[in-house]
Parts: C-alpha cells; structure tokens; sequence
C-alpha cells in the first residue's frame, strides 16, 4: 500500500535515555501507524521541544480509535473488535510494549483520536 511518510524534526539537543527503548517504542508507533493507515492516507513523525520536554510522536490518517475503546489501547492483546478484519495480523502488543517501554523510561504517553480522521501517539521524555 502506498502511505505518504512525512517528519518534522527539531534539534532537541543532548536527551540521555536508553536508545534501545526509544528505537523500539518508535518502530512499534510507525508499525501501528502504518498497519491502519489506508492506501493514500500519511503517517507523521515529529521530534520536538517545549520547557524542558522532548516530545515524539506518530501521527496517521487511518480509522482512529473510538472513544469507549481508548482507555484499553494499552492493554496487553486487546484490539478492539472493529479493526480486527481490519488487520488480523494484529497482536495487540505493540502499544502495551510501548506503555511498559514509556513506563520504564520514566516518560510519559498520550492518545489523541478522531475516529474517522485519524490517531497521534506522542511520547513525552523529561530532558
């Protein structure tokens, strides 16, 4: 499927992590982006700072989440019902890895979803 790839990448400066977490908390955020973005649809990256906060985030313009299935996104192997025809191939582990990767780290993750338009994952590290 052909998904346009946009990033928009600030210089953070110096940020002192586990660069293997971070590599996997972002290959697991683009899998889950591109798995729902349809034909056609963009996947975003985007690498800022705001006071003292690196912020990271994949945007898509895939189905979005719906609002009652938010608060479950994270949890290990659920996938809400309505994307499994979806994409049955899914697991349901790439975001519950990604909350016990953020976790770990010590940072902080956040869901923005429309349904419709779209969801943003941003991962929030202290600097």
């Amino acid at each position: 499927a052909l998904v346009r790839f946009e990033s928009h990448l600030e210089d953070v400066g110096t940020v002192v992590t586990d660069p293997d977490r971070i590599a996997q908390i972002l290959a697991n955020l683009l899998d889950n982006a591109l798995r729902y973005t349809p034909e056609g649809g963009t996947v975003t990256v985007t690498l800022a700072r705001d006071d003292g906060v690196v912020r990271l985030a994949v945007a898509d313009t895939g189905p979005g989440i719906d609002p009652e299935d938010l608060p479950r996104i994270f949890d290990r192997l659920y996938v809400a019902e309505r994307y499994r025809p979806l994409r049955p191939e899914g697991s349901g582990l790439g975001l519950a890895i990604v909350k016990e990767l953020v976790d770990a780290l010590g940072a902080e993750v956040l869901v923005e979803s429309v349904p419709g338009r779209g969801t943003r994952v941003e991962v929030r590290l202290a600097r």
